[in-house]
């Protein structure tokens, strides 16, 4: 079978990737794994927190625990395909299928009992997201999206905002762990915030991506994010009629509806730059 290459910065995705049967099984496994890895968060057994890259980056029991399932059920029906997880799984397959997991998107809220964190799992074929699967633990509203059909949210389609006009997005962002970072970052936000209607962050990257797909945001931003991160969230945004990238080496997420993506994409550039980020 033919198949085209489709880097992370791809903004749309060609049809007969994968038999669709095979992609139905996909979805189906990821929703259910998300539901299972959805029960360790309501368990809410932290244990001892660690931290990661910096002090404010915790990692939890229910990180590792979640992760381990997630990561069991993948291999017990799908043996061949690769695993990367933010828990330090790194699994290479050979079915050119590999398997992106965020286990606990938004851990400081689920510590804090903020209720925004969530199971995220994506499949990637190519480098490209063709499933994606959201789950908000602390709302039950699981959201799935694979490639050639609409994106869904709890079995009902969700799709972008029409906003066509860039001074009245609602903007979603993310700020980093690293305070020098979240300082530049914020640079960067006094000059966006001008030129939108307003800023919201609400600290789960994978569910701020959900926000653009069902139209609670117009738009979302974030640098300093991981492929784990958003591998999923990109799929849903792009099932739900959206334009959304991933760019590696700036580890930056762009995602809106497509009538202000040029807006969108030429203003963060320009603000950027104005602040040294570029």
């Amino acid at each position: 079978m033919g198949r085209r290459r489709l880097g992370k910065g791809a903004t749309t995705l060609s049809s007969s990737l994968l038999p669709s049967d095979e992609l139905d099984e996909l979805l189906n496994l990821a929703m259910d794994l998300s539901s299972q890895a959805a029960e360790v968060h309501l368990q809410r057994q932290t244990g001892h927190v660690n931290s990661k890259s910096t002090s404010t980056d915790p990692v939890s029991q229910v990180d590792r625990d979640a992760e381990r399932l997630i990561t069991a059920g993948i291999r017990l029906a799908r043996p061949n395909d690769g695993i990367l997880g933010e828990e330090e799984t790194a699994i290479q397959g050979n079915s050119g299928l590999r398997w992106v997991i965020d286990p606990l998107d938004g851990t400081v809220n689920y510590l804090y009992g903020f209720p925004s964190h969530s199971v995220s799992i994506g499949v990637e074929l190519d480098d490209s997201p063709i499933i994606g699967v959201v789950y908000d633990t602390a709302h039950d509203e699981m959201y799935a999206a694979r490639i050639d059909c609409p994106a869904m949210k709890n079995g009902r389609t969700i799709q972008v905002t029409s906003c066509q006009d860039l001074s009245i997005a609602l903007l979603g962002t993310g700020f980093a762990y690293e305070p020098a970072v979240r300082e530049q970052q914020g640079l960067v936000v006094a000059r966006l915030l001008p030129r939108i209607r307003d800023i919201r962050r609400a600290g789960s990257c994978a569910i701020d991506l959900c926000s653009v797909a069902i139209g609670r945001l117009d738009a979302f931003y974030e640098t300093g994010v991981e492929w784990w991160d958003v591998a999923a969230g990109i799929a849903i945004v792009r099932s739900a009629g959206g334009v959304a990238v991933y760019e590696p080496l700036q580890k930056r997420v762009i995602a809106s509806g497509p009538l202000i993506w040029k807006q969108l994409c030429d203003t963060i550039n320009e603000a950027e730059i104005a602040v040294g980020s570029q």
